[in-house]
């Protein structure tokens, strides 16, 4: 689902990723660990088509991004990957239903069906009961599981999660932990989680490590 290979990454004279080279298959959950600057965030970050290579080709789900321009890298983005971050950046002004309709109203899904999907993705990570509640009206773990739903919300390939549980207190962060399962389990998702959390990493189906740029065999 996911085939990284010898990706370079350069911040002026500074290179952060050293021919990083890494797969994940269809329907698993792999955690990227590692030290606070290994380069796990800037990994992710190329991953997901929202920094450039210097170096190396990414490929998801059979499909390369190399070339596409910014509109097509968006469209790529929308349709083929979801992200999770720490700071759930749910839109204040829109209710949690309206947050996981966006993606699908960008894609060009009519409005209706959007709603009814909207409702389904919030149903399964349980939060229909406060689908019209704006986030500022959320708990932390609400907004989190709202903004998985949101990240679904397109059927996309893969999930990458940026420390999706490292704001939440320890019981929030255990059931957002096994939100993550359920839903490989019920859609047969597939999860990249950059994370600190060894409990997290553990659970998960494969670990790997990061270390100054490079992967830890």
């Amino acid at each position: 689902m996911i085939e990284v290979k010898d990706i370079v990454k350069r911040f002026g004279d500074l290179e952060v990723l050293h021919g990083v080279s890494m797969s994940v298959a269809r329907g698993e959950i792999v955690s990227l660990v590692g030290a606070s600057g290994a380069g796990k965030s800037t990994l992710l970050q190329i991953i997901g088509t929202l920094m450039q290579p210097d170096g190396g080709s990414v490929t998801i789900d059979g499909r390369s991004p190399e070339g596409l321009n910014d509109s097509e890298l968006s469209t790529f983005r929308n349709r083929h990957i979801g992200f999770v971050f720490q700071f759930h950046h749910l839109l204040e002004e829109f209710s949690a239903v309206e947050n996981v309709m966006m993606p699908m109203l960008i894609a060009g899904v009519e409005r209706r069906e959007a709603e009814r999907r909207a409702k389904e993705l919030l149903e399964r990570v349980s939060m229909l009961h406060r689908s019209e509640h704006r986030p500022s009206a959320l708990s932390g773990g609400e907004q989190q599981r709202v903004a998985i739903a949101r990240a679904l919300a397109n059927n996309p390939a893969i999930v990458l999660a940026d420390e999706p549980t490292g704001n939440l207190d320890t019981a929030t962060r255990d059931e957002i932990q096994r939100l993550f399962f359920e839903l490989r389990d019920q859609m047969g998702q597939t999860f990249l989680i950059v994370t600190h959390d060894e409990k997290l990493a553990s659970m998960s189906d494969r670990k790997i490590e990061l270390k100054d740029g490079e992967i830890l065999r």
